[in-house]
C-alpha cells in the first residue's frame, strides 16, 4: 500500500466480504465467491434492490460510499471490500471522510504525466483510467504473475508497483492494490483503505495521487486538499 512497490499478496483466507454494488459485476462477485468460498459472509450494498435473489446474502439498500463512510472502521467485521460500481470507490470514500475538514479539488493532469502511464484514458476532472491491455480482457482472468492470459506474452511490471514508483513533481502516490479473490473478482484490504486515509491526512499539504490497481488495470485520482477555516 501507499508508495510501497513491494506489496505482498493477501496472506490470510478472507471469508467476510462487503460488495459495493449489486449490478452485473456485483452479482458476478457474489456468484464466484459463494461458489469457491463455502460459508462466506457476504453483504451487498446498492441503491437498487438486486433483480436476482441473493439467497444467504445480506443486502443493504443505500449508497455504497455513504454506507462505507459509516461502517468502515478498524473494528469492522470485514476481510475484503469488493468495488462493483462505476466510481473509484477508494478515492470517493476518502473524499467523503475528508471533506468535513478539507476543500478537495481535482488537479489538472499534464499530458507528460499521462504519457508515463500505460494506455491512459482521462475520466472526470483529475481522474485517469490506466491499463497494460489495449484489448478487452476476459472477465475470468486468473491474473497469473508471469504471462498475460490473453496474449501469452510476458507480463509487464505489476501496475500497482508501476504507479507507486511514479514521481510527478511533489505529488504523493497512495496506491491501493486490488487483490484477486477469484478470477475476475478483486477486493481491497480494509486496513489498506484506513491506512491510505491516514497517509492522505498527514500529507494534506502535498498534492495527492490516489490509485487503485491490480496487476493490469487501475484508476487514478489526482487531488489537492486545502484546510477549511475553523468556525
Amino acid at each position: 500500500m501507499n508508495n510501497n512497490k513491494d506489496q505482498r499478496d493477501g496472506i490470510e483466507s478472507p471469508r467476510r466480504f462487503w460488495i459495493i454494488g449489486a449490478g452485473h459485476f456485483g452479482q458476478i462477485a457474489v456468484s464466484r465467491i459463494r461458489r469457491h468460498i463455502p460459508g462466506a459472509s457476504i453483504t451487498v450494498v446498492d441503491t437498487v434492490t438486486p433483480t436476482d435473489r441473493l439467497e444467504g446474502v445480506t443486502t443493504v439498500l443505500g449508497d455504497g460510499i455513504d454506507w462505507l463512510g459509516r461502517m468502515l472502521t478498524e473494528a469492522a467485521a470485514v476481510d475484503r471490500i469488493v468495488p462493483a460500481i462505476p466510481v473509484h470507490v477508494a478515492a470517493e470514500w476518502m473524499s467523503l471522510k475528508l471533506r468535513s475538514r478539507y476543500d478537495i479539488q481535482p488537479m489538472a493532469i499534464p499530458d507528460h504525466w499521462l504519457a508515463r502511464m500505460p494506455h491512459a484514458m482521462p475520466g472526470k476532472p483529475g481522474q485517469v483510467f490506466v491499463s497494460h491491455a489495449d484489448f478487452i480482457c476476459p472477465d475470468n482472468c486468473p491474473e497469473p504473475k508471469e504471462r498475460c492470459t490473453h496474449t501469452g506474452k510476458p507480463r509487464p511490471m505489476d501496475l500497482f508497483r508501476l504507479l507507486a514508483g511514479l514521481e510527478f513533481d511533489d505529488v504523493l502516490p497512495i496506491v491501493l492494490r486490488s487483490h484477486q479473490l477469484q478470477p475476475g473478482v478483486g477486493g481491497l484490504l480494509p486496513a489498506d483503505m484506513i491506512h491510505a486515509l491516514d497517509i492522505a491526512e498527514r500529507n494534506h499539504r502535498r498534492p495527492l495521487m490516489i490509485a487503485t490497481a491490480c496487476r493490469c488495470h487501475g484508476v487514478v485520482d489526482f487531488m489537492r486538499l486545502s484546510e477549511m477555516p475553523r468556525v
